[in-house]
């Protein structure tokens, strides 16, 4: 959509950047893609440190020292891994401490002062944040997929079905109570899927579910939204591994 804004959705994944001084330590440092480990990024934090000091003056290096090793205390509790390079961003006085997965390789850098953004916001112009919708006649789910994270938004459960046996309310009846249900839901998962795409945050719709949920759903979507859709996913059948199915999917196609 028009409105989108990378800075936005930057915000999404490091709200605390909002409040950020012209005090910040900024770096960008490649991960380590085959899982976490503390020696990998203690040899790349001492390289970087050992790059920069005699960049800065002596007030910003204490700054630098100081920022960094909170910094690679964030990074031992975080953990990251499976990305190819990660943005940390410090500022103590004002509550700023945030590690962002990038989607690509960048150069490493570091820099005291303004706090250094463009390289992240290249990567959300180059790889557009996606709204997903995963619709179903009693239930809907929301998520956010920005650049190496997937978010849970909103999760819309729909009031359950009763059949009644012989002598009470008619099948027809019963069907058309579900299929109210089912529009009832689906009315209030495009309320929060209008909500979110209004936000700026995100640029493109995916949507995911079973066929008949999901036309019914698309159908419904006002023009501004269909011209962001940016395909159909396939939601798996086991909860616990939807979000990695889910944000697979997203990857390969962005």
């Amino acid at each position: 959509m028009s409105n989108f804004s990378p800075l936005q959705a930057l915000f999404v994944l490091a709200p605390r950047l909002r409040r950020a001084s012209n005090r910040v330590v900024s770096i960008y440092l490649p991960a380590r893609t085959e899982g976490y480990d503390a020696r990998f990024y203690d040899i790349e934090f001492r390289d970087l440190l050992h790059r920069y000091q005699d960049r800065v003056t002596a007030k910003d290096r204490e700054l630098m020292e100081y920022e960094m090793r909170r910094l690679r205390h964030h990074v031992a509790a975080v953990r990251p891994a499976g990305c190819p390079a990660v943005a940390g961003f410090a500022d103590e006085p004002r509550g700023v401490l945030e590690l962002v997965k990038l989607r690509d390789e960048t150069d490493e850098r570091l820099e005291v002062g303004e706090v250094l953004l463009a390289p992240v916001l290249r990567q959300l112009e180059l790889h557009p944040p996606a709204l997903i919708a995963v619709v179903d006649k009693e239930h809907a789910k929301t998520f956010g997929a920005i650049l190496e994270d997937l978010i849970v938004l909103d999760q819309v459960n729909g009031a359950e079905v009763r059949h009644t046996r012989a002598g009470g309310t008619s099948a027809p009846s019963n069907q058309r109570k579900a299929d109210n249900k089912a529009k009832a839901n689906l009315e209030t998962a495009l309320k929060a899927v209008e909500r979110e795409m209004a936000s700026g945050v995100y640029a493109q719709l995916f949507l995911a579910g079973p066929a008949e949920a999901r036309s019914a759903f698309e159908k419904m979507l006002p023009e501004k939204l269909k011209k962001v859709m940016a395909g159909h996913l396939s939601a798996s059948p086991n909860p616990a591994e939807l979000k990695r199915a889910l944000r697979e999917q997203v990857t390969a196609k962005s």
